[in-house]
């Protein structure tokens, strides 16, 4: 049994594309009512399935449906989605006071795949469950019976939209959900991958199960959003999830992506209808593994997924790889300037078969390169030079661009390699992809450089806090709101909740201070000599960065003037070299040290956070808070909290204008504390912990910054005060402990069993293993996080294999 073919209905040349988007979240009913817009014809040729447990959400209520158009299976058909965009005149500065232009879409899935608690199960599905007849071999039946949900949309085995084996999955769903979900995905690919049905390579007999199909182009896999350390998950899942049997290298090849920042600002209120308040204005991607093949294969994917061409926005790629700008060597925008030209005559015939794709197009691709840099080498030292042009297609290319009309004849073609040198330059990688080939770096940057986490948690303090009764907001963020003089009926979360001074002060503190110490040091011990891949990305949209670069506040700056970054480096030199650690050296002094008695005082005073480190930090602060709580795209966002209902919390005695609130869970003993004059119409709110601006930027943001402080050695209580501050308040808050909630004991430690010794606020944290921090799965120095990205994100055992292949060999044999 294989799955459909995937370009078999491309008699026309339209380039094919299949998604799967896994998710219930508004970025799917988003993309599903643009990609699935056929008034648009440059969605064409694009499948798009949903696979989700929210079934109530992407199906219809009621029954019935056409099999031969919607992709049902004559049960609830997929649901129509309509996203009302605002078009902005510009993404970088939205403003309400700019031309706004409002733009429908409208579209409908063409299969969605309902999935339960365990993949093995049916579950219900649209466009999925039925088993195709025309299968040849009683086992292929068998095998299409037995898959689930997921596995029927990633393989198209019994779907009915003739897409055939996805191209991208893509994970729509919180921060929080990305290791579960790809468990699941992993599971998944390893059953396929065993019984041979994600594709077959071209020429292989389509009657051989378990074929190798190396020469189709990889199945990208990724999240439209990377924080968390996405491709720390990665690794833990496909590890987690390999089975005994598993040979240790993929049949078809895999790539791993994802975004820095979320690409839309999305609401959804009503099943059905969604609202794209705006878009990010800069599309910026970590691939894995990092080379010229992958890289073009994904700028093709996503292109299309973002709508990059009717935009005019540009995928950029970030790692060492990336445009010197972006902190890398510049290979990406070599690639870049050579597929300028030739991407209309290549990309033309992409959708012919993805065969002859990944045969040619990817070599081509480097070819081009390569032709094209010796022509402006030469052309720049004066000499006349005989090599192709971009302007003339390769020889590769000429000897297939008379068979891209007829697939049943392009499976069967060999490509023909190229001549020398150009052979040399296809087969060998550059010194950045050699040097970090999984991207690690270009996903910690992802990592490292989301607003989000550091945005969120200081608005959530900021915005619930009670100055006139402080023990209900320190408790559990309760505070009083009034909708009749608010003119809303709950906080806006920017609009309202960043206007605050306290969070315009609590955001420049990490994002300008604390976070720039971490990646700074950081980026001095991962990354080769003369890069700075992370902290080249710095802070959050680009017009900030500038500020920020301008005022000497970059990571390099707070890093240098903290003294945190040569402290990590000494550190690192014991670790290399030998020695102790020696207060006197390794810690530097400032020049005004007197005597022998304070230099001890004078040295806790010259390095780590302290005041006036950040320049114009008050300027900065208040820039912050206005241009949040004015930017248009975020205007509109509500807080994330709960009416805190007087029947079971408060009850109300109204008393003329105003009302006394009183805990109804006490009796009367404090009343003192408890008892509140509130005005009429006024409720009592908490925030929501169970929200995305809880689990996600708390949990997989601001605590991976506190546990690399840690792993840096850096003072958590004196480095990064106020990440500690804002952690602390809200996990109390939440009734959880990710960071100990006191350093000036062990207690916290012992009665975790972790044992006495040196206290470590997040390794010794009861929840430590609930958030993305490295101490959760085991990385608690440096060299640990270095083994750990040496793991391979899909779980191959490259050393494995070799070591088995020399264990076999006829050498080891005589031995």
């Amino acid at each position: 049994i294989h799955p459909p073919n995937n370009n078999s209905n491309n008699s026309n040349n339209i380039n094919t594309q299949t998604t799967l988007l896994i998710g219930g979240s508004n970025g799917t009913a988003t993309l599903i009512s643009i990609l699935c817009d056929k008034s648009n014809p440059r969605n064409a040729g694009h499948v798009v399935r949903v696979a989700t447990r929210s079934a109530a959400k992407y199906l219809e209520s009621d029954g019935g449906g056409d099999d031969t158009t919607d992709g049902t299976t004559g049960g609830r058909r997929p649901r129509t989605w309509r996203c009302h965009e605002k078009k902005h005149l510009s993404d970088v500065v939205s403003s309400d006071l700019l031309p706004v232009k409002l733009v429908e879409h409208v579209g409908r899935p063409d299969g969605v795949f309902v999935y339960d608690q365990e993949d093995g199960t049916a579950g219900g599905t649209a466009g999925g469950t039925a088993v195709d007849s025309n299968h040849e071999h009683d086992r292929g039946q068998d095998i299409a019976a037995t898959l689930s949900p997921l596995e029927t949309a990633i393989s198209g085995i019994g779907s009915h939209d003739n897409g055939g084996v996805a191209d991208l999955i893509v994970l729509c769903c919180p921060v929080s959900a990305h290791l579960a979900l790809l468990r699941r995905v992993a599971r998944a690919l390893y059953r396929l991958d065993q019984w041979g049905l994600l594709g077959h390579g071209a020429g292989t007999d389509a009657t051989r199960m378990g074929s190798h199909s190396n020469r189709l182009p990889p199945i990208l896999i990724g999240s439209l959003y990377g924080a968390g350390g996405f491709d720390w998950m990665s690794r833990i899942a496909f590890l987690k999830e390999r089975p005994a049997g598993f040979s240790g290298q993929w049949r078809r090849p895999l790539g791993l992506f994802c975004l820095k920042a979320f690409p839309y600002l999305t609401k959804s209120l009503k099943a059905g209808e969604v609202t794209l308040h705006g878009r990010y204005p800069q599309i910026q991607a970590a691939v894995s593994p990092s080379n010229a093949a992958v890289r073009r294969r994904a700028k093709v994917l996503l292109d299309r997924l973002l709508q990059n061409e009717e935009t005019g926005k540009k995928l950029e790629f970030l790692g060492l790889s990336g445009k010197e700008e972006l902190g890398g060597d510049g290979t990406c925008a070599d690639e870049e300037l050579v597929w300028r030209d030739s991407m209309k005559a290549i990309d033309s015939h992409i959708g012919a078969a993805s065969s002859i794709y990944t045969a040619n197009s990817a070599r081509n691709a480097v070819m081009m390169m390569a032709a094209q840099s010796r022509h402006h080498a030469t052309g720049k030292s004066g000499a006349s030079s005989s090599a192709v042009t971009a302007s003339v297609p390769p020889p590769i290319l000429l000897s297939q661009s008379n068979h891209l009309g007829n697939a049943a004849t392009q499976s069967h073609q060999q490509p023909r390699p190229p001549p020398s040198p150009l052979l040399d330059l296809l087969t060998t990688p550059t010194l950045s992809d050699a040097a970090d080939p999984s991207s690690a770096l270009a996903f910690l940057t992802c990592t490292l450089n989301s607003t989000n986490q550091i945005l969120h948690p200081c608005i959530l303090v900021a915005l619930f806090r009670n100055p006139t009764h402080p023990h209900l907001s320190d408790a559990d963020g309760t505070i009083s709101w009034n909708p009749n003089r608010e003119l809303t009926p709950l906080p806006r979360f920017y609009a309202d909740g960043a206007a605050k001074p306290e969070a315009g002060r609590l955001i420049t503190a990490i994002a300008g201070g604390e976070m720039y110490f971490v990646i700074d040091a950081l980026e001095r011990l991962m990354c080769p000599r003369g890069y700075d891949p992370i902290t080249a990305l710095h802070g959050g949209e680009p017009v900030g960065r500038r500020v920020m670069n301008f005022l000497g506040n970059s990571p390099h700056d707070l890093g240098e003037r903290s003294g945190l970054t040569d402290f990590v480096l000494r550190r690192e030199w014991r670790r290399m070299f030998g020695g102790v650690e020696d207060e006197e050296n390794d810690y530097p002094t400032s020049s005004n040290a007197t005597n022998n008695s304070n230099a001890s005082n004078d040295r806790q005073q010259a390095y780590g956070a302290k005041p006036n480190l950040i320049r114009r930090e008050g300027l900065l602060s208040k820039l912050m808070s206005y241009g949040l709580s004015h930017n248009a795209r975020l205007n509109a966002v509500l807080s994330p909290c709960i009416v805190v209902q007087p029947s079971q919390q408060y009850k109300f005695e109204s008393s003329f204008n105003t009302a006394s609130a009183t805990n109804a869970n006490d009796n009367d003993n404090n009343n003192n504390n408890n008892n509140k004059t509130l005005e009429e119409g006024t409720i009592l709110i908490k925030p929501d912990t169970s929200t995305r601006f809880f689990s996600d930027d708390l949990q997989h943001g601001l605590c991976i910054y506190l546990g690399l402080a840690e792993l840096l050695g850096f003072d958590l209580e004196r480095d990064m005060k106020v990440t500690l501050y804002v952690v602390r308040r809200l996990q109390r808050w939440m009734g959880k402990e990710f960071v100990l909630p006191d350093s000036r004991d062990d207690h916290h430690a012992n009665a975790n069993g972790k044992g006495a010794g040196k206290v470590k606020l997040v390794a010794h944290a009861k929840d430590v293993a609930e958030t993305s921090a490295p101490q959760a799965f085991g990385v608690e120095t440096i060299g640990d996080l270095k083994r750990f990205l040496e793991l391979d994100v899909f779980g191959e055992r490259r050393t494995e294999r070799a070591e088995g292949c020399l264990m076999k060999s006829g050498l080891i044999s005589k031995l």
